[in-house]
């Protein structure tokens, strides 16, 4: 059973399409950044100064590491050139 009706087809035809459609995402539409997890973000008061030593050293080894990370793409991007 067909529909004749050239509007609902074309309607049916569009909804059909965005369904079909995978996610792939937006340039121009970023996917908000996360959270950082709890510990670097704590919800309440951090007390004992060893705790804060603690989350600054975390928080410092990451950065350390993307900026290692960075390094090694900068170099490899001037070895191409």
């Amino acid at each position: 059973m067909t529909d004749e009706n050239p509007e609902n087809r074309e309607a049916n035809r569009k909804s059909r399409t965005l369904m079909e459609r995978p996610n792939l995402p937006d340039p121009l539409r970023p996917r908000p950044i996360e959270p950082l997890p709890s510990p670097l973000r704590p919800g309440q008061y951090i007390g004992p100064r060893e705790e804060l030593g603690r989350i600054l050293k975390e928080i410092l080894d990451r950065l350390t590491t993307i900026e290692n990370r960075l390094k090694t793409i900068e170099e490899q991007l001037k070895t191409r050139h």
